[in-house]
C-alpha cells in the first residue's frame, strides 16, 4: 500500500493542524520543519520556483533594500540557466536550499526519481554556495514516508510552510500582502518566479516588523 502524502496548504485547519502537530511533535526540526518554534520572534520569508532572470533579481534588489535575509529553494534546471544569481544570493546572506531538479508534479516522481533529482541537485548548487545543500522543500509540498526516507538518507531537512499567501492566484501584489497575517515562528511560501513576489517585499515587511517580529532565515531553526 503507498504511503500517504504528507502536504500542508495554507495554513492548516484543524483536521490539518492536528496532523501537522502531531508530525513535529514526533519529528526533530532537523528532519521535518513545517514552523518555528513556539515562542520565536522571528518569521521566515522562503521563495520557491527561481531562480528566474528577470523576477529574482528584482526580489533580491528589495531584499538588499530593506535589509532582509530570506530562504531560496532553488529548481536545479533554473539554477543550472542562472548561476550567477545563486551565487547572488549566498553573496548577500541568503540561504539556498534544493526544491528538486525539474519540479515534476509529484504523482510522477518516484521515490528512485526523487533520489536521483536531489543528488542532482546537490551537485550542481555545492560548488555554487560553498557547500551542500541540506534543505528540501518538495513540489507542491506533497511526500510519501518513502520519500521522506530517502531524502533523509541524503541528510536533507524537509521544510514546508507554515502559512501560504497563494501569491501564484493573484493578480496584484496587494492582494499578497494582505493574506500576510503571521504569528511568531511562521514559515512564509512565496515565489521568485514570479513578479508580485518583489512588489510586495515592502508592504510583507512592514506588516511583519510592525508587529514586533525579525525575519531571518531557515537554517536558524534546524
Amino acid at each position: 500500500m503507498q504511503p500517504p502524502n504528507v502536504t500542508f496548504e495554507e495554513r492548516p485547519n484543524r483536521l490539518r493542524q492536528t496532523a501537522k502537530r502531531a508530525l513535529e511533535t514526533l519529528l526533530p526540526r532537523r528532519a521535518l520543519l513545517v514552523r518555528g518554534p513556539e515562542n520565536s520572534r522571528q518569521v521566515c520569508l522562503t521563495f520557491d520556483d527561481g531562480p528566474h532572470p528577470v523576477h529574482t533579481p528584482a526580489l533580491l534588489d528589495a531584499l538588499f533594500e530593506h535589509g532582509v535575509r530570506a530562504t531560496f529553494f532553488v529548481v536545479g534546471e533554473r539554477a543550472a540557466e542562472c548561476p550567477e544569481l545563486v551565487r547572488r544570493m549566498v553573496r548577500e546572506g541568503h540561504v539556498v536550499g534544493s526544491h528538486s531538479y525539474h519540479h515534476r508534479p509529484p504523482e510522477e516522481t518516484s521515490t528512485a526519481e526523487l533520489y536521483r533529482e536531489v543528488c542532482e541537485s546537490i551537485e550542481l548548487l555545492s560548488p555554487l554556495i560553498g557547500k551542500p545543500p541540506s534543505l528540501f522543500r518538495p513540489p507542491h509540498g506533497k511526500l510519501t514516508m518513502g520519500k521522506l526516507g530517502a531524502l533523509w538518507s541524503l541528510g536533507q531537512t524537509v521544510v514546508l510552510w507554515s502559512l501560504d499567501p497563494r501569491d501564484y492566484t493573484k493578480s496584484a501584489h496587494i492582494e499578497v500582502t494582505h493574506r500576510v497575517d503571521v504569528e511568531g515562528g511562521d514559515i512564509v511560501l512565496l515565489h521568485d518566479s514570479l513578479p508580485l513576489a518583489s512588489a510586495a517585499l515592502g508592504d510583507i515587511v512592514g506588516r511583519v516588523r510592525a508587529r514586533g517580529f525579525g525575519l531571518t532565515t531557515v537554517d536558524e531553526w534546524t
